[in-house]
């Protein structure tokens, strides 16, 4: 281990003592993390098992009492809260030397750090808050954040745009306006749930921006108060902590149900990479759902962020496949993995009870690689130890049929683990580009169909 790598594990391990022992944690706790461009940002901790993750963006005079109380008080109603310092927040964002800002990187890179080492049983995308600058802010990292990534966006009284004339790295419209960049949203359904909730001190502008972003996004929520702003922030942030956390399926699993009528007999089970569901993972599974291929995803970030037994993983696997297959009235399976998942996929596999592999028509793994883990490692280095912890899923492979596999890989990848296949008889795809295969996951879909296609053609 190098020493960057032991500074960090000693940093997080005090991390985690601190979350053990249920301490709240003051700004100075930040220097445990690697914040990116947060400068210091103020965390705290529940003294009970958290019950979500709020980044709370401060108002543009930065982090003040009143911004100290709400945080606070979040923490007293078991949420895990990152309180950033907007005016300090922008400050370092304006020294960003890319071409444009990508700010959930951050963010999301911080949430999973702090949840991580407060011993969070269960993983919640971050609720992105804010009153007035912070609420403008807030609004502003909804149009660039991905799906599947931030749990919900809250603002309060939220002005017109954000005091950072450098443009964020989105495709939403976006407009000078005097100091301040104003941001739509961008097309097409909302990466996550948006509340809006106006206090009696809101202003005509913000109020004008906002019905303009309703006018295209009609789902987004608004909502008119008595109250003062910071209050109607935390009483809308207590109702969200207090929702059911319930998964809308009949096994409380992370999963993504993507119904369909089948045109091949076939459903498909696809497990997501260390992102969770989201980016290929997605866009395979509505590839596949367009082409009469019902989809059940499993989120890998929400499902492995525990560590899981391969055997307790395989037992889920058969009781998702034994539902659904009768509920779309299907014979044959065609299970995926991509990266994180795919090197999971094919222990899971290897342990289901023969009768349910039997009905396996095709295992496509996507971009494999050496080593298995049942367990998110967060940040790439957090439990660097355990990574390769469940072994080489290459051994794994030896046991699968040939016949049934299919491995795609990046040419750019050097250490990519499909290559090694070519010799067994699986069938070895290499795709121009890198991890995510140039993006073209139309492309990559119809190359799985075909696959899928021929298979079951042999079987009949």
């Amino acid at each position: 281990m190098t020493v960057m790598g032991k500074v960090r594990k000693a940093a997080v391990l005090a991390a985690l003592v601190l979350g053990a022992a249920n301490l709240s944690a003051a700004a100075e706790d930040a220097q445990k993390f690697d914040t990116g461009t947060i400068p210091s940002p103020h965390i705290l901790f529940p003294n009970q098992e958290a019950a979500g993750l709020v980044v709370l963006l401060s108002d543009a005079g930065g982090w003040t009492a009143r911004e100290d109380t709400a945080a606070r008080a979040l923490s007293d109603e078991n949420a895990i809260v990152i309180g950033i310092d907007l005016k300090a927040y922008l400050a370092s964002l304006a020294k960003d030397d890319g071409d444009c800002i990508y700010t959930v990187s951050d963010l999301e890179s911080l949430s999973q750090q702090v949840q991580r080492a407060a011993g969070s049983g269960a993983y919640r995308p971050p609720v992105i808050a804010g009153v007035g600058a912070g609420g403008a802010m807030a609004l502003a990292i909804a149009a660039q954040s991905p799906a599947a990534t931030i749990g919900r966006t809250l603002a309060v009284d939220p002005e017109e745009g954000i005091a950072l004339t450098k443009q964020l790295c989105t495709p939403a419209e976006k407009s000078h306006k005097n100091d301040r960049m104003v941001y739509g949203l961008t097309d097409g359904a909302l990466p996550d749930p948006v509340s809006v909730t106006f206090s009696p001190a809101a202003s005509a502008a913000g109020r004008d921006h906002v019905a303009a972003l309703v006018e295209k996004h009609s789902e987004i929520e608004t909502d008119e108060t008595d109250d003062e702003a910071y209050k109607a922030l935390s009483d809308a942030l207590s109702d969200y902590l207090g929702e059911d956390d319930e998964a809308d399926n009949p096994f409380g699993l992370p999963l993504t149900v993507l119904d369909a009528k089948p045109s091949r007999d076939t459903m498909a089970v696809i497990y997501s990479g260390d992102g969770g569901w989201r980016d290929i993972d997605r866009e395979v599974g509505n590839v596949l759902q367009q082409q009469g291929v019902p989809v059940v995803g499993v989120d890998s970030l929400r499902y492995f962020w525990a560590e899981r037994q391969p055997q307790e993983s395989a037992n889920d696997l058969q009781r998702i496949i034994d539902y659904y297959r009768k509920r779309w009235n299907v014979r044959n399976v065609l299970l995926i993995g991509y990266s994180f998942g795919a090197d999971i996929l094919p222990r899971i596999y290897n342990l289901l009870p023969p009768a349910e592999r039997a009905r396996v028509r095709q295992v496509t793994l996507m971009a494999l690689s050496h080593q298995a883990d049942f367990k998110i490692s967060v940040f790439g280095w957090l439990g660097a130890e355990g990574a390769g912890s469940a072994g080489d899923p290459v051994d794994d492979i030896k046991a699968i049929d040939p016949s049934l596999l299919q491995c795609f890989y990046g040419t750019e990848e050097e250490d990519d683990a499909c290559p090694e296949l070519k010799s067994s008889g699986a069938d070895v795809v290499a795709i121009e580009g890198g991890h995510h295969f140039d993006e073209d996951y139309p492309a990559l879909t119809r190359r799985v169909l075909d696959g899928l296609d021929r298979r079951l053609a042999q079987a009949k």
